[in-house]
C-alpha cells in the first residue's frame, strides 16, 4: 500500500540478524550495495588518469621553470671596451660547455663568453697587453652565481698571451690566437691550485 507517493519499498528498514556460525546472511539489496563499494563508476578512472596526467604536466614545468636556461655560443658574461684587433679564436672539443675568461695581471675578469660543447668562439676586438686566460667547464649555467650548477673543473693557460699591433703605412699586424680545448689532459694547462675569477653578476 503507497501513501503520498511513497513506496513500501523506500521505507523499509534493515532490521538486525543473529548468525549461526558459518551462515550467511541474505542482503536486502546485495548487487547495489557490493557494486557500488568494489565497482567504481566506470568514467570516474578516465577522469582520474585526466588528473594525474595533468598533475604530473604541471610538476614537469615547474622543474623546468626552475632550471637555468642553456647560454649560446658567444654570450657575454662579462665585458670590457674591445676597440682593438686583437683575436682569440677557441675550439671547444670537450663533451661540456665551458666559460672562457680573459683577464688582467690580477686575475680580474675583463672579457666571459659562453661556449657550447662542440663548438667554436671568437672574440674579436682584443686590445694590446698581457691577459691570462682561464676556462671553467660544467652543465647548467647560473648566471647570478657566475658558475655552472654542476662543475667538472676550473682551468688556466699556463702562460699570458700577449697581444700586439703593429701599424705600417700599408697594413696592420695584430695578434691572432687559436686554442683547441680537449678533455684529456695537456700540458698547455696549469693542474696547481688557483683563484679562479669572481663572475658572480
Amino acid at each position: 500500500m503507497q501513501h503520498d507517493g511513497e513506496s513500501s519499498k523506500a521505507r523499509r528498514r534493515l532490521e538486525p540478524v543473529t548468525l549461526e556460525p558459518g551462515a550467511r546472511a541474505a542482503t536486502p539489496w546485495p548487487s547495489v550495495i557490493h557494486s557500488a563499494i568494489l565497482v567504481p563508476d566506470a568514467a570516474a578512472s578516465p577522469r582520474l588518469l585526466i588528473v594525474l596526467l595533468l598533475a604530473v604536466l604541471l610538476l614537469c614545468s615547474a622543474v623546468q621553470a626552475q632550471l637555468p636556461a642553456r647560454p649560446e655560443t658567444g654570450t657575454i658574461i662579462r665585458d670590457t671596451d674591445r676597440s682593438g684587433y686583437g683575436i682569440l679564436t677557441i675550439h671547444n672539443n670537450w663533451t661540456m660547455d665551458t666559460v672562457a675568461v680573459l683577464t688582467d695581471d690580477d686575475a680580474n675578469p675583463l672579457v666571459a663568453v659562453y661556449l657550447r660543447s662542440r663548438d667554436t668562439l671568437n672574440i674579436t676586438g682584443i686590445k694590446d697587453g698581457s691577459f691570462g686566460l682561464y676556462f671553467t667547464v660544467g652543465n647548467l649555467w647560473d648566471a647570478k652565481a657566475g658558475k655552472f650548477r654542476s662543475v667538472l673543473g676550473y682551468y688556466r693557460y699556463n702562460a699570458p698571451l700577449v697581444f700586439e699591433t703593429k701599424e705600417t703605412r700599408d697594413s696592420i699586424e695584430y695578434s691572432l690566437f687559436e686554442l683547441d680545448l680537449y678533455e684529456a689532459e695537456a700540458s698547455n694547462f696549469l693542474p696547481d691550485v688557483f683563484q679562479f675569477p669572481d663572475l658572480r653578476s
